[in-house]
């Protein structure tokens, strides 16, 4: 077992619950979620991660519920912003999870991490900005999309993908074997993280109605024509060039949903 000490926020979330999963038989794992106490009495946090003095922190936590960032707007700021700051002023190494909608932030919540993103930086020039798109299960009330949509399928309920979005993300656990790796190496700064391919979510949706033995339960639908207050990207892919070069990774899709699909039937 490596005896640094990784720090990792937001683990009753998706994504932090695969990183402590996959992390805890490696690293010396210790979470800060908001089970352990105010998130936004950043003097509490500030002392709590002093007091461990972790080698690595991995910030997770964030509000992907695009309405409620909109709605609640303070909160959203103190959330992406605020306790970014205050994780990345710590001399641990600072890997920040960030979103694949920064490049063009078009609605608030991406827009705040985006912010959170030049913070890290300004605080720490060797920061690791992990921009990416990641699908799984096991999110807090199984509102993933994955979740939502096979739910839906097991009540023989149709649903709508949108033929105009084209994303390339990633299983959750994908990206913690990807983090695992930067970890490992000496990289700072930005860096793209996907699968090698382009995907609209339409298609992506009949995939998994595919592999999860459905047929027909997916109908097309435009997100031009959504009647939504906040706004959203179509094309959100990543450019995984540097990925490749620098860490000669290539991201499967195929590989990825039937690991999912496994995962989720073994849980």
């Amino acid at each position: 077992m490596n005896n640094q000490k990784v720090l990792i926020t937001g683990t009753t979330g998706m994504l932090g619950k695969h990183f402590v999963e996959l992390f805890e038989n490696k690293y010396d794992v210790y979470t800060l979620n908001r089970n352990n106490g105010d998130l936004f009495d950043f003097e509490f946090v500030s002392n709590s991660v002093s007091s461990l003095n972790p080698d690595v922190i991995i910030h997770c936590i964030a509000d992907t519920n695009l309405s409620r960032c909109e709605k609640n707007k303070k909160d959203t700021l103190m959330l992406h912003c605020g306790l970014t700051d205050c994780l990345s002023s710590h001399k641990s190494r600072f890997i920040y999870i960030s979103s694949d909608s920064c490049k063009n932030p078009l609605n608030f919540y991406a827009k705040t991490k985006w912010l959170g993103e030049k913070i890290a930086c300004l605080n720490d020039q060797n920061s690791v900005i992990l921009r990416t798109n990641i699908y799984g299960f096991n999110s807090s009330g199984g509102n993933s999309l994955v979740e939502w949509a096979v739910n839906k399928f097991k009540d023989n309920e149709k649903i709508t993908g949108f033929s105009d979005v084209s994303f390339n993300g990633i299983y959750t656990k994908q990206l913690v074997e990807v983090t695992d790796k930067i970890i490992q190496s000496d990289f700072s700064g930005y860096i793209d993280i996907g699968g090698d391919y382009s995907i609209s979510k339409f298609d992506f949706l009949k995939k998994v109605c595919n592999l999860f033995g459905y047929k027909n339960l997916v109908e097309e639908g435009k997100l031009s024509d959504l009647n939504s207050d906040v706004k959203r990207p179509k094309n959100t892919l990543l450019d995984i060039t540097k990925l490749k070069d620098m860490f000669d990774i290539n991201i499967n899709l195929e590989e990825g949903l039937n690991q999912l699909k496994e995962d989720m039937e073994a849980k």
